[in-house]
């Protein structure tokens, strides 16, 4: 645990917060009093912390989450990231698509993928039917 906190920070901490963190507590009151899944616009528009999850533990900090409470090797399913960003799943796999699009147009990646070849970077794959429903 590095006790750093992220760039990112709407606050520009210098260490994780100890409480929670008024930003983030802003951010999932707003998203809860909408009453409706936001559009990517106006979801954007609201106060508060970006970065705010639905995890108490963390004092509501996604960066805390992941170095605290998230081990190295694991990653988070789609409904751990809906449930903790307030969001639908099926807007968790529409992000991943955007993601992933971006991610395979970037200069970046095309530089990678010369070198690499014929061999994979990204696995092709259908995040609409990787998620089963309980």
């Amino acid at each position: 645990m590095s006790c750093k906190q992220d760039g990112r920070c709407p606050l520009k901490l210098e260490n994780f917060p100890e409480q929670s963190c008024p930003l983030a507590v802003q951010r999932l009151k707003a998203l809860r009093y909408a009453g409706r899944e936001l559009s990517e616009e106006e979801e954007a528009s609201l106060p508060g912390c970006p970065f705010a999850i639905q995890q108490q533990l963390a004092n509501y900090c996604f960066f805390k989450y992941l170095d605290e409470f998230l081990p190295q090797e694991k990653s988070l399913s789609d409904m751990e990231i809906a449930y903790m960003c307030s969001i639908s799943i099926d807007s968790v796999k529409k992000v991943e698509k955007k993601a992933l699009a971006k991610m395979r147009d970037s200069e970046t990646f095309q530089e990678i993928s010369d070198v690499y070849g014929e061999d994979r970077i990204l696995d092709d794959r259908d995040v609409d039917t990787e998620f089963e429903t309980i």
